[in-house]
């Protein structure tokens, strides 16, 4: 019986593997009328030897309340070999943490959201995992299945650069879905331990998770002296929204580039899965030219040369090589020294991308040394089901935490932010390291507005703050693009009730925050006057009353 699940639910293929027990190995499996054979076009037998059982991450949707769908191979099966549908939902992983809300499909009864694809698909992963031979068996496995006592525990990875509220989207679906023991843990942090590496040999690891939707770095230590024997020790991490599909969509420019009067979007309409199947023909082949076709007709032909001076064109080889060097300086730094690169044992490939002609020699360049390629698509699903068994992990967390201040009253709002929590810090928070603040209340207020936010990164370097006189960092953005990776965590409820108002403008609140297991950060609010607590441990995104 599958009590240890491990699910990862990629932006273009998911894979789940499960462990029967504590200590056990982790499997990844095949779902009945989920999964793709090997052989299938969007298999991935010819790239690695093997089959996995890859589940596109697809589903169409029947009916409004999402009782009736298809997904994965089936509604991958039931389109192909005509132009995707509008009613089928594709990449809805990308819209989970910044609107859940948006169409991301057309149903001849209405507009499909991210949230309720994302919802019918991992209903469907539940019952295809129930429908399989890793389902309970006996009374007393069926029992606990519909008591919801099954799965024990589910692991659904986040890409690197995710913002908190994409993990609490993910939790809130699965549990609508029947998972409701939902935890998470970085996708790449997964693969490190989807390798299955001694935890009890001192080493360290750089992890290249590159796939469908995002482009994921970490340097991972395992082992060494107490305390750290058996645990995995997450030096840094660093992470973009490049993937897949990102040359998916420059291969269709390219295309229609070579084609008067039609655009990249009618390509993308009419002719997106030949697009794909000829990426993963050309990042095989290095003699055959590979032809997109659209009914019967051949709208282009491109050879691996072509999708080799593309990504070149397009910076991808630039981009993958400063993300390595900047996540190994990170890394030496979190140790200490200077800021050259932390020496590491294994450079381990993961996700798909990686098979892009150049990626592999971009990486090794970059790295200064050989890299492995075992497992490329199963390596996060198993790592996320072995830390459902309680593999230990000491993670980093890759964006900044700040308060939000206005500093213009006058037209237009601006702000500055003050840094609370810098990125690359640990989380859970070690017990003493909670960061605390006071804050004064001007006299008569009955509301103290504390606006928490979440800073993300513009490219692989860390943001840079100033620190002022009275030792605290600040920082301002200073465009649309840098103003847009901001997310405020409570901004619906920004605002902790003063009762009574204060009479002195002096300290009137003191604030605790840390971040908990879950990458979430959490408040405790004591009032310094009447000497009361009055928000204890509660997450930000709750709201501060």
């Amino acid at each position: 019986m599958a009590s240890y699940w491990g699910l990862d639910l990629g932006t273009t293929n998911t894979v789940v593997a499960v462990c029967d027990e504590r200590g056990a190995s982790p499997e990844a499996v095949a779902l009945p009328g989920l999964s793709v054979p090997g052989e299938h076009w969007l298999g991935a037998a010819a790239a690695t030897g093997a089959p996995v059982p890859l589940i596109p991450s697809v589903v169409e949707v029947l009916d409004r309340r999402g009782r009736r769908a298809r997904a994965g191979a089936g509604a991958v099966n039931a389109a192909y070999p005509g132009a995707p549908p509008a009613s089928l939902a594709r990449s809805f992983k990308r819209r989970l943490g910044s609107d859940a809300g948006a169409t991301v499909a057309r149903a001849k009864w209405g507009n499909v959201s991210a949230a309720l694809a994302a919802e019918v698909f991992l209903r469907a992963l539940r019952e295809g995992v129930r429908a399989s031979e890793h389902a309970p068996r006996g009374l007393w496995g069926r029992w606990r299945a519909r008591l919801g006592r099954w799965p024990r525990e589910v692991v659904i990875p986040a890409p690197v650069d995710s913002f908190e509220a994409y993990s609490r989207e993910v939790r809130r679906l699965a549990a609508r879905a029947g998972l409701p023991r939902v935890r998470s843990l970085e996708e790449p942090v997964a693969a490190a331990l989807g390798y299955s590496l001694d935890l009890h040999e001192e080493q360290s690891l750089l992890m290249v998770d590159f796939g469908g939707g995002t482009l994921d770095l970490a340097v991972v230590r395992l082992g060494g002296a107490a305390p750290f024997a058996g645990r995995a020790r997450v030096l840094a991490t660093s992470g973009q929204a490049l993937g897949g599909e990102t040359v998916d969509e420059w291969i269709c420019e390219e295309v229609a580039a070579r084609l008067p009067g039609m655009d990249a979007a009618w390509v993308r309409e009419v002719a997106g899965w030949e697009v794909e199947w000829a990426k993963k023909q050309l990042s095989l082949n290095d003699a055959i030219p590979v032809p997109i076709r659209f009914q019967g007709r051949d709208l282009a032909c491109l050879t691996r040369a072509d999708l080799i001076g593309l990504l070149q064109r397009r910076g991808l080889y630039k981009e993958l090589s400063g993300g390595v060097a900047e996540v190994l300086r990170a890394a030496a730094r979190r140790l200490g020294g200077a800021d050259g690169a932390v020496p590491v044992d294994h450079v381990l490939l993961v996700g798909g991308s990686t098979l892009l002609p150049g990626v592999k020699e971009c990486v090794e360049e970059a790295a200064g040394m050989p890299s492995r390629f075992w497992h490329p698509f199963e390596a996060v699903a198993r790592g996320a089901a072995l830390f459902a068994t309680g593999r230990k992990v000491d993670p980093v967390f890759y964006h900044d935490y700040a308060v939000r201040l206005r500093i213009s009253f006058s037209g237009p709002a601006e702000y500055e932010y003050q840094r609370l929590i810098p990125a690359r810090s640990r989380y859970p928070t070690p017990p003493g390291d909670q960061v605390v603040r006071h804050y004064s209340v001007l006299p008569g207020k009955e509301r103290f507005a504390l606006p928490v936010c979440e800073i993300g990164r513009f490219g692989w370097s860390e943001l840079a703050w100033e620190r002022r006189g009275d030792g605290a960092e600040y920082w301002q953005p200073a465009s649309p693009e840098q103003r847009a990776r901001v997310r405020c965590l409570n901004e619906t409820e920004p605002d902790i009730p003063i009762r009574p108002p204060s009479r002195e403008d002096k300290a009137r609140l003191r604030v605790t925050y840390k971040v908990d297991e879950e990458r979430h950060l959490r408040v405790e609010v004591y009032d310094l006057l009447r000497r009361e607590m009055i928000v204890r441990d509660a997450p930000v995104a709750d709201g501060l009353r």
